[in-house]
């Protein structure tokens, strides 16, 4: 227990991001979405929603070209926003997405969700041993949110071609 709450102290963003899933996964999977007034559920707030969205997962990006052209200035601050930008896009997709529903919408939400689980599992909350290991983690999470990347465009391509 005391190493659990130790890692919540050193991690913050954790419980945020695990919520978010939670929370996500409960709206999409229970549909409440649709029962709410069309304000909260309309076409206006899925772009804005999906414009902050495309914004977060955008910056999200700057990490991993810091570390492709090995630009260590402010490694550890643009590590820490990383994980905070990722905390508050998960949480952002809990707002945007409406409900599981064609293969590819839970597809999507499904690379989404692994992509934050995977990010939650990083070297900060679980002591990684060895370096073999980390490197799994690192193809895994930079993998899954190269996947979404084009599932995103097809998103935005049929979400506004059929408005």
């Amino acid at each position: 227990m005391r190493v659990l709450i130790a890692t919540l102290q050193r991690t913050p963003y954790v419980p945020l991001i695990l919520f978010a899933v939670v929370f996500a996964a409960v709206l999409l999977s229970s549909e409440l979405k649709s029962a709410l007034a069309s304000p909260l559920t309309g076409f206006v707030q899925q772009v804005v929603t999906g414009t902050l969205l495309l914004g977060l997962l955008g910056y999200q990006w700057v990490l991993f070209f810091k570390r492709v052209t090995k630009d260590n200035r402010n490694a550890r601050r643009g590590l820490v926003r990383h994980r905070w930008v990722g905390a508050a896009a998960t949480l952002l997709f809990a707002l945007h997405a409406v409900r599981f529903g064609h293969v590819w919408m839970s597809a999507l939400s499904a690379v989404v969700f692994l992509i934050a689980l995977t990010g939650v599992m990083n070297r900060e909350v679980l002591r990684y041993r060895s370096n073999a290991i980390y490197l799994i983690w690192l193809v895994t999470h930079i993998g899954l949110s190269a996947a979404l990347v084009p599932m995103v465009a097809v998103h935005f391509w049929v979400a506004l071609a059929y408005q």
